[in-house]
This record gives structure tokens, sequence and C-alpha cells, in this order.
């Protein structure tokens, strides 16, 4: 979770012994190992004469990573916050803006990559009240199951396939139109039904949890979801249930830009193997369902038991 160039490169730069014991801290060991942030919080090295100028400089070049998401603006204000918190030895606030800054990395991919609705429904203050009504996500495994029952496969997510992970509802049930699409524009591989046990007439949008926005946001980009939700895990703990709220200004600071040099190098990560993979052909596409189909159909044909049983 660790990006070993950026470690290094910080290392080397270090005159004092303090600081490449600070460095060797916040990095895992040069990202050689890896450590829950609860088990080394009692192993908290003093800081250095530099600490402070060394993480405000890796801030300011860390937010070119953010630039162009929909949530640019609000991530750099949870970052300068995050700091400012650490600053003042509150690691709770300082770890609830990391925690934070996750969910609105992972919401930016998650609404540019399928539709803006998602952004009508949170600039509408309508998110909770569709999840108070069941329109959910609770994890990555139940968009998978989905898009199987949908698709028998697992496509892109893009505009249109978001919906298949979405509500079937039929028109007595139809609650929230505007973020609703008819059923009858997706070839889908079985009829739907509603609550009511009626045949659908919609697939209305479903709001994912963090765990499957996390997951969503990395099926996307084509990278494994695993060491971020490790992340964001990591930094629950830390929030809850200990809710460490005062600790020395250094040791704060340490722990904070430690979590926040993990993230940072995972994202990079990310959003490299994007770049080098535009296509996910990680994941299962659309393509490879149908070559999918294609063998089992072949297979099923050149059966010779299944063949004397229909004679």
């Amino acid at each position: 979770m660790c990006d070993k160039d950026e470690a290094k490169i910080l290392f080397d730069k270090c005159k004092l012994e303090e600081c490449k014991k600070a460095v060797r801290f916040f990095t895992d060991d040069l990202c050689t190992s890896k450590r829950q942030t609860l088990d080394i919080l009692d192993n908290v090295p003093k800081g250095w004469s530099g600490l402070y100028k060394t993480v405000r400089l890796f801030i300011k070049e860390s937010k070119e990573l953010y630039k162009g998401m929909l949530f640019a603006d609000e991530i750099e204000t949870l970052i300068d916050n995050g700091y400012m918190n650490a600053m003042k030895g509150n690691l709770h606030s300082a770890e609830e803006s990391n925690r934070f800054l996750l969910e609105r990395i992972f919401l930016s991919i998650f609404i540019e990559n399928t539709t803006n609705d998602y952004e009508k429904i949170l600039r509408k203050r309508q998110w909770h009240r569709m999840v108070d009504a069941g329109y959910t996500i609770l994890h990555f495994g139940e968009v998978i199951g989905r898009l199987k029952k949908t698709t028998g496969g697992k496509p892109p997510i893009d505009r249109d396939t978001i919906y298949l992970i979405g509500k079937p509802v039929c028109r007595k049930h139809l609650e929230f139109p505007e973020y609703s699409r008819n059923i009858e524009d997706f070839p889908l591989k079985e009829r739907l039904k509603c609550k009511c046990g009626k045949e659908a007439d919609y697939l209305t949008l479903a709001m994912p949890k963090v765990s499957a926005l996390i997951g969503l946001g990395c099926y996307i980009i084509g990278y494994p979801s695993e060491r971020f939700e490790n992340i964001y895990s990591n930094i629950s703990r830390i929030i809850h249930p200990y809710g460490l709220v005062k600790i020395d200004k250094d040791r704060a600071v340490l722990l904070w830009f430690r979590d926040y040099f993990m993230i940072v190098g995972e994202l990079k990560k990310a959003l490299t193997a994007r770049s080098s993979n535009p296509s996910n052909e990680i994941y299962q596409s659309e393509g490879r369902v149908e070559v999918k189909v294609k063998r089992k159909a072949k297979k099923k044909k050149n059966n010779p038991k299944k063949k004397n049983r229909k004679k």
C-alpha cells in the first residue's frame, strides 16, 4: 500500500537520524512491511526539525492527483483539515478526514463513470431519503450478483449498466421516477419482479454503501479493491471504538501522515492501472461473456449423454 519510490526519495533527503527514523515509521520501513496503525500507536518516534515542511510539501504535490475529479475542492479541504487537526494533536478528527477523503475519491470515480444523477441526488440531499426507502447496495458482492442475474456476466459499469444494479419496481411502487429507467430499455436475461411480486416496469438507481462504493470504483478502473478496503478498515478502527482525541502534536502528525501517505501511494498505483488498462481488461468484458456463452452452448450440443436422454 506504499509508494516505494516516494519513500526512498523522502528517506534520501534525510540528514538527521531522527528524520530517517520518522520516515521509516510512516512508510512502514520503506514499504517492506504492512502494519495496522493501532499496532504501532505506542511506537511513534519523535519528529525532526523539517517534519512539518516535508508534510506540507508532500500535501501540495499530492493534490495534483485530484485535479479534474468531481469533488476535487472538497478533497483538498479534507486534506487541509486533516493536517490542521493533526497539528492540534486531535488524531480522531484528523483520521476522520482521511476516511472521508477515501469516500470522496471513490464517489468521484463512481459518478464520473456512471451518471451525474447521483450528483443531483447528493446536491438535493435525497441520498439518505433513498437509502431509508431501501434503494441500497450493501457490498460489492451484491453488485456482481445483480449483474449476473440481469446480464449473465460482468459487463463494464457505465451510464446504462448502473441501472441493472438498481431496484426493480412496478408502476404502483415507483417512488423516484427522475432516477429510474424503463425496464424495456434493457435486454434482460430474465424478468425482474417488484417487492409486491408483480413484474417490474422500472429500475431505480441504488445508493452504494462505502464498501460497495470502493468495490465499484476499483471495478471501474480495473484495480483490486482489497488494498483500499484495508486502508479504510484500518482508519475506521482508529476512529471507532477507540476515539483517540488528544495526543502529542508530533505523534498525531506522523500518525495522520502515515495513513495519508498510504492513501496517496495506493491511489497513484490505481490511476496508473486505469490509464494502462482503459477497457477494464482485468475484469470480464462483454466480449468474454459472449465467448463464455458460446462455449457452454457448444459443450451442450456435443454432449452424447444428453442426446441419449432426449431420445
